[in-house]
């Protein structure tokens, strides 16, 4: 029987992911995020409108003008969001694994190693197919809460991504 080993390992020997050298994603992507964000209020918005317009009893001037400045104030606040943090998101592939990383007020670090990856695909929604962005999403072995999506890459770049992790998954099996 081979002579069983568990070393200790230290928090300041392990390896560390720097977040400078992670690959940004293509600028086009927070073009969309800002684009389905502004969809989502004025759906929001259309609602709250037709509901007014739908109710017998008319609220006071004062109440509408407060709901409409709190959906401005909203609206102002979360595309803030988006903008400020769309520098933290990237992505890095290295000989053994995957990284993403996002967040602004929380941050998410998400490493996946190439042996626990099952299958690998190229998703393209309405926005992203018009302004030549795809994602890439790692079905992993975890279930899904485990699964890694590295969105608002370019169609091509997404494709090699695929192409290199599915060499990889091989390599493993």
């Amino acid at each position: 029987m081979e002579n069983f080993t568990n070393s200790i390992l230290l928090p300041e020997n392990l390896p560390e992911i720097e977040s400078n050298t992670f690959n940004l994603l293509d600028k086009k992507y927070l073009r969309i995020l800002l684009l389905q964000n502004l969809i989502l209020y004025l759906l929001l918005s259309g609602a709250l409108v037709i509901f007014l317009l739908l109710t017998e009893q008319k609220p006071p001037i004062f109440i509408t003008l407060s709901v409409s400045l709190v959906i401005v104030l909203a609206v102002g606040l979360s595309m803030a969001i988006i903008v400020l943090g769309f520098p933290k998101k990237g992505y890095l592939v290295r000989e053994k694994d995957v990284s993403f990383q996002k967040g602004l007020i929380t941050y998410k670090l998400t490493t996946v190693p190439f042996n626990r990856i099952q299958h690998v695909e190229v998703n393209q929604g309405i926005l992203a197919k018009m302004y030549g962005l795809s994602s890439v999403k790692i079905y992993t072995a975890g279930g899904t809460s485990s699964d890694l999506v590295i969105p608002g890459l370019p169609v091509d770049d997404a494709q090699k991504l695929k192409a290199f992790l599915s060499e990889k998954i091989s390599e493993h099996e």
